[in-house]
């Protein structure tokens, strides 16, 4: 997650909502996503429910009185960097 600022005061970041499975690939079970790219034959997603949660998001500070933004900072919350130690 890279954030950027726009010259206008617009402050953006792809992928901040990524909320899910933490070793799963999009939600979903790895080793199936994996064979079907490898073999490229129809398969059925399974959610990845063994598995800890990840979290991602951002805190965006904006000037009241021009309402641009001031400072975007990103937020994921993983097994490896909980917010809570």
């Amino acid at each position: 997650m890279m954030p950027a600022f726009f010259h206008r005061g617009t402050a953006f970041l792809c992928d901040v909502g990524m909320t899910g499975p933490y070793n799963g690939i999009l939600g979903m079970e790895r080793d199936i996503i994996i064979t079907k790219f490898l073999n490229q034959l129809p398969a059925r997603f399974e959610v990845a429910e063994d598995d800890e949660g990840q979290l991602s998001a951002c805190l965006i500070d904006i000037d009241d009185k021009t309402g641009k933004a001031k400072s975007i900072q990103p937020i994921r919350i993983t097994p490896d960097a909980p917010f809570f130690e």
